[in-house]
C-alpha cells in the first residue's frame, strides 16, 4: 500500500465468497480451500448467517492435537486401545 492512499475493505477482500455449513467435514473443508484458493471460509447456519470462519491454521492445530503422541507407554491405562481415525 502506498503511504498518502487510503485503502478500504472492499480493494482487497474476495468479492465472490465460498462457505460452508457447520457439519461441514474435514476433507470437504480442505477441498473448497484449495477449489477457491483460499485461506477461510465462512461459516453459516439457517438462512445464511454467518455463525465463524474456519482457516488452514484451525485445521492444521486441530491436525496436530489429532496427531499428538499420547501420554504414557502401550501398558499404561490412559493408552488408547484402537487407531484414531485420520480426517
Amino acid at each position: 500500500m502506498t503511504h498518502g492512499s487510503p485503502h478500504i475493505v472492499s480493494d482487497v477482500m474476495t468479492h465472490t465468497v465460498a462457505a460452508l455449513g457447520s457439519g461441514a467435514a474435514f476433507k470437504e473443508i480442505v477441498r473448497m480451500m484449495h477449489d477457491w484458493k483460499v485461506s477461510a471460509l465462512p461459516v453459516l447456519e439457517g438462512e445464511g448467517r454467518v455463525v465463524g470462519v474456519v482457516s488452514e491454521a484451525d485445521l492444521l492445530a486441530k491436525e496436530e492435537s489429532a496427531t499428538a503422541t499420547p501420554t504414557g507407554t502401550p501398558s499404561s491405562p490412559d493408552w488408547p486401545t484402537s487407531p484414531r481415525p485420520v480426517p
